[in-house]
């Protein structure tokens, strides 16, 4: 019953190997002839072809090699990962730095000392923008693939409700591995009350004889109303037939700390671990943001005048638009952005939205308050760059949360405080996932998995993968 997880198993590292081999080449043509003159007339670096291309392939190859024994051990290629793209171009970015450290290392010590620094420098990013991209082009191929002829990864979803619903989805549009959906079940229902795609069988053993006969290699189980015992027959019946599962857990709305499971004694338990972002994570996270944020500042301190110019043309001062926000431990601050809306703009929101939406983070598509120039700048999220300010400030980091607004935090539920646990970002996962097209829960859920699982390395990636975000204009108005 289980079947081959796709072509992913050989072509994704056999392009991944390629791809490798290719910047190295690429490097060393730029090293010895595209740039060869112009770093010999600024920085005095002589042309030297002592090393040929041959040494670039074998070192090319031992870095390849590094990466796929890497993306194995780490499960790169077979990870579910809860935020899709991010974490990949995370685990990307991390292995790929291993790699070229383990490759200089190489180099010295099988004596290759006239090896180009600049080669290895090079490869770091231009493997990891390129893996990137290989990867979300192979992912969605196969996605495209598997839908289209149902030879994916066949799933059934024992349940029906909003678990098995947003999971659904997920799984259909978001997730490396190619989902095919071929229904909903449960064996437990009257069919009276349940909505009509889902399938109620009089039995486990006909609901099993359903899964056989329709090929299904995973049955997820999303259903959190099932009893200790019928979950447990469940289960055992899945082993017992020889069909994957998955079981949701159903403790997110129980716990609001950082958790991992672990076993002792044989038996299970969830235990409360301290945050990633605390203690010395938090100073590096601090330095991490003012080794961009300062050289930023400078480089688009021109850009930034421009735009001020413009808002004066167009409607005047104040050039700026200031808010009150909160920040970590529920401190407020002064969120800076430049003004996008007429004067008085504030005051008519209660006319524009929704009574439910007054209190939440919302934007209207066709805003009759935007101005001109703020509908432009709204556009490329232009109107964000006095933040740097509040990076620089201490009171916002260059990645986190969405800013909280007062009337906003109102709303949360004890699970939800955690978010003001850590600075909130210009920019972050939301921003990177659609931004105004996301609903307002899945805002949520979003900012939450980021402050469960900071790595330096996710807020790099989500920094990477901001630059297309804004390009792209998804979800901005």
């Amino acid at each position: 019953m289980k079947k081959n997880r796709t072509a992913a198993s050989s072509l994704l590292p056999l392009g991944d190997f390629l791809l490798i081999v290719g910047v190295f080449i690429l490097g060393y043509w730029l090293r010895h002839f595209a740039l060869s003159d112009l770093l010999e007339s600024l920085f005095g670096i002589s042309n030297d072809f002592r090393l040929g291309l041959w040494n670039y392939i074998v070192s090319g190859s031992v870095m390849g090699c590094m990466e796929l024994m890497m993306f194995r051990a780490f499960r790169v290629y077979r990870q579910e990962f809860g935020i899709a793209s991010v974490e990949e171009l995370s685990w990307i970015l991390r292995v790929s730095f291993i790699a070229v450290i383990i490759t200089f290392a190489f180099t010295f010590a099988s004596r290759q000392l006239m090896f180009s620094r600049f080669v290895l420098i090079f490869a770091f990013p231009t493997t990891s923008i390129a893996l990137y991209a290989w990867h979300g082009l192979f992912h969605r191929f196969f996605r495209w693939f598997a839908h289209r002829t149902g030879r994916g990864i066949k799933v059934a979803f024992y349940g029906y409700g909003s678990y098995a619903r947003e999971l659904e989805e997920y799984m259909q549009k978001k997730v490396s591995i190619p989902y095919v959906t071929a229904g909903f079940v449960t064996s437990r229902g009257t069919g009276s009350d349940d909505p009509g795609d889902i399938l109620v069988f009089e039995s486990d053993s006909a609901m099993f004889n359903w899964l056989y006969e329709n090929d299904i290699d995973e049955l997820i189980i999303t259903d959190p109303e099932l009893s200790r015992e019928d979950t447990a027959r469940l289960l055992y019946s899945c082993e017992q037939e020889n069909i994957s599962y998955k079981l949701i857990a159903d403790v997110s709305d129980l716990v609001t700390r950082t958790t991992r499971v672990i076993h002792m004694g044989g038996v299970t338990m969830i235990e409360s671990v301290p945050p990633p972002l605390s203690g010395s994570s938090i100073l590096l996270k601090r330095i991490f943001d003012l080794l961009i944020a300062v050289p930023a500042a400078i480089i688009l301190m021109p850009l930034g005048l421009l735009i001020a110019i413009g808002i004066v043309i167009n409607s005047g001062f104040p050039v700026f638009y200031i808010q009150t926000r909160l920040g970590r431990e529920h401190r407020e601050f002064r969120l800076i952005k430049f003004r996008s809306m007429k004067i008085g703009a504030h005051s008519e929101k209660d006319d524009l939205l929704p009574e439910s939406r007054h209190e939440l983070l919302s934007k209207l598509k066709k805003d009759p308050r935007v101005t001109g120039v703020g509908r432009f700048i709204r556009k490329f999220s232009l109107d964000e760059l006095p933040q740097l300010i509040n990076v620089l400030a201490g009171s916002m980091s260059l990645v986190g949360p969405r800013p909280h607004v007062p009337e906003e935090v109102k709303r949360y539920s004890i699970k939800h405080f955690k978010k003001l646990e850590v600075l909130p970002g210009m920019t972050g996962v939301t921003q990177v996932s659609g931004r105004n097209d996301l609903s307002y829960r899945e805002m949520v859920k979003l900012d939450l998995y980021y402050v469960d699982n900071w790595s330096i390395w996710m807020d790099l990636s989500i920094l990477v993968v901001t630059i297309p975000a804004i390009l792209l204009r998804k979800g901005a108005y």
